[in-house]
């Protein structure tokens, strides 16, 4: 199992904020506050439900809610909302319908809100045919999301801004952030704290991929949150399976992004929106403010490990980076043979990449080359597997300046300035002495 490189640093604030989601997510099932039975009826469903959340504290749900074609819980008290699970571990409870099923507003839709969110843990539900997504946290201070199914989410028209279309239909698994309620751009402290997703399997399949902006996990425009997306399932997204963009830092230097052990497939289609290469793996860093990603006070440290991505499109990537610094370590990427897929695509600069596989048929299994304010320089390229890839263009292009390639670099295209390449096995220290023996000189 790979070791995690990113070792997250707590101020006090940052303490409380883990100590008290702990405390959210440590109540056991039995020992719920309120209990609700589902009584398949959203007249009844819904309000029973929000009820018991309003109350705060924990809440267990029991059997079959049906929250019709726009029933919502709004949620703002700390909270933990679990479900039953059966002899193998997997959620009994269902919740079939909502519209932003379980949501967490904004005190006010566009401005940045006085006071932190609350803190929201979910537990083992399966969610069936919400519209849009049936877990959406525009305000939070810390989430806690594990052990839960989503299927058959239903698209919502929403409005994009910059774009040639009014509105753009839209799904995703998990939304965090403000990004869908209010989309001219990130409000201050709206999310923040502890941001946990594990666990948890994405069935995103649409009807048309080519047209709806399809996502697994998206976390967008968070401040300061210490973010982990760890060990989720998630398959055949249209757009990006997992998008983490724009998570600022805040003034304490609080911020961190963690995406591990994920096993993600990708639709054969994806939406050509906001650019043409879709639909991808993992998209991490800063794509609204690139900026951002070279700014050291306000780029998020990332690190990508262990992760496993098949990107099935014809212009699919596994993992794209737009940020400065990232650790990318152990992921495992399979291209189905797309004339302009890529396996790692790389626009920031000073990242360290390592025993990293890049599988199957792409345009390249390794992209590196600068974009808007990220200029691609001083990477680290080391012993990438690629002895299971073909290369249509090639293996690796550099285009930035001073990139290191370490290990065998067959079919490198060199576009840059100041690359090289160190054409070195993995290597393996000595045995070290026995400890009752001791080192003598042979002079």
């Amino acid at each position: 199992m790979p070791h995690r490189i990113l070792r997250l640093k707590f101020t006090l604030s940052g303490l409380v904020t883990l100590f008290l989601l702990a405390l959210v997510c440590a109540v056991p099932a039995h020992a719920a506050d309120t209990t609700v039975i589902g009584t398949d009826t959203p007249t009844q469903d819904v309000p029973n439900v929000q009820a018991a959340v309003d109350k705060g504290g924990s809440v267990l749900l029991k059997g079959h809610f049906n929250f019709g074609t726009d029933g919502r819980i709004k949620i703002t008290k700390n909270i933990r909302i679990s479900g039953e699970i059966d002899e193998i571990g997997d959620p009994k409870t269902l919740i079939s319908g909502g519209f932003w099923t379980l949501y967490a507003p904004l005190p006010y839709p566009d401005a940045p809100p006085a006071e932190t969110g609350p803190i929201v843990a979910i537990r083992a539900i399966r969610f069936d045919r919400a519209k849009g997504s049936p877990l959406h946290f525009p305000h939070v201070s810390g989430l806690d999301i594990r052990d839960c199914v989503v299927t058959n989410v239903l698209p919502q028209q929403i409005d994009i801004e910059r774009s040639e279309r009014d509105t753009l239909p839209f799904q995703a698994g998990v939304v965090v952030g403000n990004r869908i309620v209010f989309t001219k751009g990130p409000l201050k402290k709206a999310v923040t704290g502890t941001i946990r997703i594990e666990d948890n399997r994405f069935f995103m399949e649409d009807t048309h991929p080519d047209t709806t902006a399809g996502f697994g996990v998206l976390a967008n425009w968070t401040t300061g949150a210490a973010i982990t997306i760890r060990n989720n399932t998630i398959l055949h997204t249209s757009r990006n399976a997992i998008e983490v963009l724009d998570n600022v830092r805040d003034i304490k230097g609080n911020g961190s992004i963690s995406i591990a052990e994920n096993r993600i497939v990708t639709a054969e289609e994806g939406i050509p929106y906001p650019h043409k290469y879709t639909p991808n793996g993992i998209v991490a860093g800063w794509y609204f403010d690139t900026r951002g990603g070279t700014d050291f006070s306000r780029n998020s440290r990332i690190a990508i490990t262990g992760n496993r991505i098949e990107g099935r499109g014809n212009a699919s990537t596994g993992i794209l980076l737009y940020a400065n610094d990232t650790v990318v370590t152990c992921n495992d990427i399979v291209l189905a043979g797309g004339d302009r897929s890529r396996g790692i695509v790389q626009t920031g600069s000073r990242g360290f990449f390592a025993n990293n596989r890049v599988r199957g048929e792409g345009r390249y299994a390794i992209y590196c080359y600068p974009f808007e304010s990220l200029k691609a320089t001083a990477n680290t390229f080391a012993w990438t597997d690629l002895n299971d890839f073909t290369g249509i263009k090639g293996h690796i292009l550099l285009g930035g300046q001073v990139n290191l390639v370490i290990g065998t670099a067959p079919f490198l295209l060199d576009k840059g300035r100041g690359n090289r390449v160190v054409e070195t096995p993995p290597c393996a220290l000595p045995e070290i002495d026995p400890e009752n023996e001791s080192w003598t000189s042979t002079e």
